[in-house]
Order: structure tokens, then sequence, then C-alpha cells
């Protein structure tokens, strides 16, 4: 099967940001052991993009699209679909007449799909996160199953969290080298998805090869696995505070609320989740009758602010999530409170801090599991 990527962006094409996109379904496509045939950087035109898909279908059987999903006018790429495809576009996702909608409709994020004569063509969101997602959980399974009948090779996935990809390759090293077996990583903003493969000559057989895998990974990292396949970090989180019938009131500070946008999305989360309205230190101090926040303060100042935030709101616990930039770099700091105390986790990063809300998000999520393990 010949497959093609087109990364869809003017950001892109320009180079103002790098095409991390690109080559993360890159490497899963050559663990899938299909042919690449072209990688495209395209703009945020429609007639561009439709050229690009057109060229691609017949090129490849496979087209993979990241990118230029926005709302309304920013839709360049259903627009593009629909010149190329010929259908309807349509008020309900995926938005086009005919597609198959990738990802919980509900949510932000979401894919399509579109099964031509000439091909396949898959357009993904251009967020790191949510195209990484619904690669894994969504395409390449699709891939499998159509190439079941040529290979005999299955994977399964594990989700992890807390420790880096370096030490998951040196832990995992005499595994990954028995024959008939192969452990791959990929990382992003904290979490790492570790993709157990086997190949054998019955697919019963590469079944249980990769249970022995996955039973012997998950052995060795313990509770750095919180999930497997279509797990989500926010969705285990979200099901302990269900379980354990927990209230949790949340307060963001300079994150873009990205926490409780990401649990929003969740069914249940209403229900068990509360957002404080504040995005700046200077709302919430004045909300919860704060001290002024200065430069030499700041670890002692978020305590005082979780412990007033849950009194006031009247939750079980309460969690402050404040991203500090300053000349040196960006510090995050989660600090949680509950009837048993406060508890705190940072973390310092150097660099261009294009990534570092989605950190804000892995940090935050983390630490208050780690608490629910624990007491609950």
């Amino acid at each position: 099967m010949k497959v093609e990527i087109i990364s869809i962006g003017t950001e892109l094409l320009v180079s103002d940001i790098l095409d991390t996109n690109a080559a993360y379904i890159s490497r899963s496509l050559r663990e899938v052991n299909v042919a690449l045939t072209s990688k495209v950087t395209v703009g945020d035109d429609p007639e561009m993009i439709a050229d690009a898909f057109k060229v691609a279908l017949r090129r490849a059987d496979f087209v993979i699209a990241t990118g230029g999903l926005g709302n309304s006018k920013d839709d360049f790429t259903r627009e593009a679909v629909t010149a190329v495809s010929h259908r309807k576009a349509i008020s309900e996702p995926p938005g086009i007449q005919g597609g198959v909608v990738l990802g919980n409709s509900e949510a932000n994020a979401t894919g399509l799909m579109l099964e031509e004569e000439a091909g396949v063509l898959v357009c993904l969101p251009g967020s790191r996160r949510e195209m990484s997602y619904l690669l894994e959980t969504e395409v390449l399974p699709y891939l499998r199953q159509r190439l079941s009948g040529e290979l005999q090779t299955g994977w399964t996935l594990l989700r992890c969290v807390g420790v880096m990809e370096s030490s998951l390759k040196q832990d995992l090293a005499d595994l990954n080298a028995i024959p008939g077996q192969r452990i791959t990583f990929d990382s992003f903003a904290g979490q790492t998805n570790i993709r157990l493969w086997a190949k054998a000559k019955t697919m019963t057989a590469v079944e249980e090869q990769l249970a022995r895998l996955k039973t012997a990974v998950s052995q060795r990292l313990g509770d750095h696995v919180f999930g497997n396949e279509a797990d989500r970090l926010e969705t285990i989180v979200l099901q302990q505070l269900t379980r354990s019938n927990l209230q949790l009131s949340l307060a963001e500070c300079y994150t873009h609320g990205i926490l409780y946008n990401t649990l929003a999305t969740l069914s249940q989360a209403a229900g068990h989740v509360q957002l404080h309205p504040a995005r700046t230190w200077n709302d919430l101090a004045a909300a919860l009758q704060l001290e002024t926040l200065t430069g030499d303060n700041l670890s002692q100042w978020c305590r005082s602010a979780a412990n007033a935030l849950r009194s006031q709101a009247n939750t079980d616990l309460s969690l402050i999530v404040y991203k500090n930039v300053t000349q040196g770099g960006v510090q995050i700091l989660v600090t949680l409170a509950s009837h048993h105390g406060v508890s705190v986790t940072q973390r310092s990063f150097g660099g261009h801090p294009e990534n570092i809300d989605h950190w804000a998000l892995t940090l935050g999520l983390t630490h208050l599991r780690r608490w629910l393990m624990v007491h609950n």
C-alpha cells in the first residue's frame, strides 16, 4: 500500500514552526510497513490544498492530511475536500456528506475519513496531541485491518506518564531484543505511547505474544502506565474522581484554561469539576482575598490559594496550576489541597514555550492521579 502525507498550514510552509506532525506520522507508517511515497507541505489556500489532494490520490492509495480543520472561514481542508470529492458540505460532523467522523464528535478536535474510488483520504487536526491520538486509535487500526491479509503482525498500545523516554528504552531494552517482537516509543509533553509489536505465523500466535509482552512491560513500569489503546489521561483521572465521589475545584493561571477545556469535553466532568473563572493571579487573589504575589513567594502563594479555593468552593480537593514565565524560562507549579494537607509538583523548562501549556495539562492531571491512587 502506498501512503502520502500532506501538512497544511502557512506557518509550516514558511517554517515559523517545525512540522513535527509529519515526522510523527511517517515514523508510525514505517512501523506499519507501508510504502511512504511523499510528504507535501501546503499553505492555507483551499485551491492549493485541493490540488495537493488530487495529486496525492493519483500517487497513493491512502492520503493522510493534518491541519487546516478550523472553524467556519478557517476550515480550509473541508472546503478542499468538497472540491476534490464533489460531495456536499453538511453542518453535522464530519462536515462532508458520506464522510466518517474520526474521534468524538462532541469534542473540539475531530478528523474525517473519506473512501473514494481513487483512494482513502484522511484529514486530521493540526493539534499534535489530538492528531496523534486519532492516528493511534483510528487510522492505524484501520490500516492494520486493510493489511491483515498481507502480514501476520499486530500491535497494542500502552500509555505511560512520569518517566522519560530514554529511561523507558533502557529499562525495556532486553524485551526489545527478543526475536519476533519489538517496542517503539513516542513522547509528547510528558506522556509516552509505548507500542508493542509482534510477528508470528498466525494471528492467534501474534495475540498471545502481545499479551505476554504487555504483561511484562506493565509489571516493570507499574503505575507509570495509566492506560492502553484509546485511554486518555484526563478520562482516567475523571473516572478516579467519579469512583471516589470527590468534588474538585480548579483554577489555572496563564495556561489558557487547558485543563478545564480538556476535562469539560467529558460527559461526567460537570458533576465533579468546578472551574474558577480567574485566569491571572490578580483575579484569583482578589476573589480569594490573598496577599500580593511577588517573585519570591510564588510557592507559598499557590499553597494559600489552593487552601482558600477549597474552602470557598467547599470541595474535597482544589487544584491550582500556575505557569510562571521568566527571562530564564518557564516554570509550571501544580498545587493540590485536600483535608490531608497540600502537595506540590513543579517543573522548569528552557527554550521555546510552544508546548508548555500541554506540559501543564500533563503535570496537573498526573499530580491529581497520583493523589487519588494513594488516598483512595
